[in-house]
């Protein structure tokens, strides 16, 4: 007869097994790490490492394997944007009045649930504008984007390439914390989706670093993974017909958690600091 004691350990190895696995999924990552050419970055991002991970903050970009809202609240459970909403989008002509426009906008049930709204933080004159996911606990503490360990770490990557946090604009494709910091469902972002193209086209960046899978795929209207669209560089449309530039690159929420890839990232980096170079 077998070890009742030996099949309940190997029961619990294979459920910690899947739940890894689903993890790498979660941060889009689709190539095994030895399959990733490693490029050697300065130490300045190498040790980037020693700010111990965010717990608090989950892996960035939906899920590869299962439909993003599968670990997010039941669409039911996020009220419709009402149509009059996002045509009067169109009426918000400056930063601040896109801001009220939020702080007015009761479509969402996460503003329900967030302590602040957090809308935006950096300089509005910035070249660069960074997008990243969803605020955590410390951004919705202090109503601001990339305060806490993956903020820390933003800050050192834009220092390894000569620019300070005053020197770019820093946003989220949500302006509110997920409850529990889970991953944002499709209808979340589809329904605020109308908001962040607004705020580009208020802001006017020359540049757009898209952070993370679910900033990346959202503004590319992609369902690729951010292993594969990290470092490509694109274009999107505005609903008024204008065009950007974005860089899609790897979340530092992520790198906290697999600092390997920080070599990959660097490489983002370096282009990003060309892009932003060109025709000066």
């Amino acid at each position: 007869m077998p070890d009742r004691k030996c099949d309940d350990n190997a029961n619990f190895g294979f459920a910690e097994l899947v739940s890894a696995l689903q993890q790498q999924c979660d941060a889009g990552i689709d190539v095994a790490l030895d399959d990733i050419a490693s490029a050697g970055p300065p130490e300045a991002i190498v040790e980037m490492s020693a700010s111990p991970p965010d717990s608090t903050r989950p892996v960035p970009a939906p899920s590869l394997a299962v439909p993003v809202s599968a670990s997010a609240a039941p669409a039911s459970h996020v009220a419709p944007a009402p149509v009059q909403q996002a045509e009067s989008l169109s009426a918000c002509d400056t930063l601040d009045s896109l801001k009220h426009a939020l702080e007015t906008f009761d479509g969402c049930a996460l503003k329900k649930t967030a302590s602040n709204l957090v809308f935006a933080d950096g300089n509005p004159d910035a070249e660069l504008m960074i997008i990243g996911e969803a605020p955590g606990g410390d951004e919705d503490r202090m109503g601001l984007p990339f305060v806490g360990a993956a903020g820390q770490l933003l800050d050192k990557m834009l220092l390894s390439v000569g620019l300070r946090r005053t020197e770019v604009y820093i946003t989220n494709i949500l302006p509110w914390r997920p409850p529990g910091n889970r991953t944002p469902s499709t209808e979340e972002m589809q329904m605020l989706k109308p908001f962040l193209m607004r705020h580009i086209e208020l802001k006017q960046p020359k540049l757009i670093l898209a952070l993370g899978g679910s900033s990346a795929k959202l503004l590319l209207d992609s369902t690729t993974g951010i292993m594969k669209l990290r470092g490509q560089i694109k274009t999107i449309s505005t609903p008024n017909g204008q065009a950007f530039t974005v860089l899609p690159s790897l979340h530092p929420a992520y790198l906290l958690r697999a600092p390997a890839m920080k070599k990959l990232s660097y490489q983002d980096l370096l282009q990003l600091k060309s892009l932003l170079s060109a025709d000066r």
